[in-house]
């Protein structure tokens, strides 16, 4: 796991010399994949609020969903990769760490409402997406700036 995590720290530092824009294209890369985050995020809330028809397949298809946007999300934080249009704050690179545990804590939160979604228990698919969204409200809080 070190090993993959130092190829693609090494891999990122040769990108971001090797083409400056790199971070522009993350910072694009990162909002879409923010885009499908919120999209799956109101869409389960919509169910769970009672305003769609409830449905455990929405919802692992969504969680599924969530789970490939999440995949290598970090690796498009490079430094340099705010301020203008994105609404990351600066001070995602000063808590590196923090930031990272709270992404995989959201990964994590993602995982169990599939296997909830899974089973199709319409009490633990609410229970658990209400721990996913209090995972991205806490990051969100504290990581992204609102335009």
């Amino acid at each position: 796991m070190l090993l993959k995590h130092v190829t693609i720290t090494l891999l990122a530092s040769v990108l971001l010399i090797a083409h400056p824009s790199w971070a522009n294209e993350a910072f694009e890369l990162r909002a879409e994949r923010m885009t499908i985050l919120g999209k799956e995020t109101k869409s389960m809330a919509a169910m769970v609020k009672g305003r769609t028809e409830f449905d455990a397949d929405d919802f692992l298809y969504g969680a599924l969903h969530m789970h490939m946007a999440m995949d290598g999300l970090l690796q498009l934080f490079p430094a340099g990769s705010h301020g203008g249009d994105s609404a990351a704050k600066a001070k995602i690179w000063d808590n590196w760490e923090d930031f990272t545990a709270q992404a995989s804590a959201t990964a994590d939160a993602i995982a169990v409402l599939a296997i909830a979604a899974d089973k199709g228990n319409e009490q633990a698919i609410r229970q658990a997406f209400g721990k996913l969204a209090k995972s991205c409200s806490s990051c969100h809080r504290k990581y992204r700036n609102k335009h």
